[in-house]
């Protein structure tokens, strides 16, 4: 196992690829559609915080809670679920070295949550997701 696996990703999908720099190759393991990344902001259906939704028992109650929309939360459930699955991965000894290119925000959502014990490469700060695997490959190469 002498590969990397390049996360690329934005709030609506994801694609994992598996980096051989010596053959300089990517080759797609997965790819993954959020489809709920996608939607705007009235297509959640909730309340929202400080918004009065009808009570089962009667009346009205106030929602008071977090200051982050719907699609905000989504965002972080999406990280969530992409470091889970690199986390295992890394366990199932699927790739050696892990590298994440990503917007700013979302990149700062998954890396915390990527394991202390999966040894990371340079990542890129920048939505690379509609990149041909030939230019993402040209852009990881030259980090080296």
């Amino acid at each position: 196992m002498a590969s990397s696996w390049v996360l690329v990703a934005d709030n609506s999908q994801a694609k994992v690829y598996r980096l051989d720099r010596h053959k300089r190759v990517l080759d797609l393991v997965d790819q993954i559609d959020h489809e709920e990344g996608r939607w705007k902001r009235h297509e959640f259906v909730t309340a929202g915080p400080g918004h009065s939704v009808a009570s089962s028992i009667g009346g009205n109650v106030r929602m008071v809670g977090t200051d982050n929309s719907p699609k905000v939360n989504e965002s972080v459930n999406f990280a969530h679920m992409l470091a889970k699955s690199i986390n295992h991965a890394h366990d199932l000894h699927q790739f050696e070295t892990l590298r994440v290119c990503a917007p700013p925000k979302l990149l700062g959502e998954i890396l915390p949550l990527v394991e202390k014990h999966v040894p990371q490469g340079e990542h890129i700060n920048k939505d690379l997701i509609h990149e041909s695997s030939e230019e993402l490959l040209e852009r990881l190469t030259e980090l080296h």
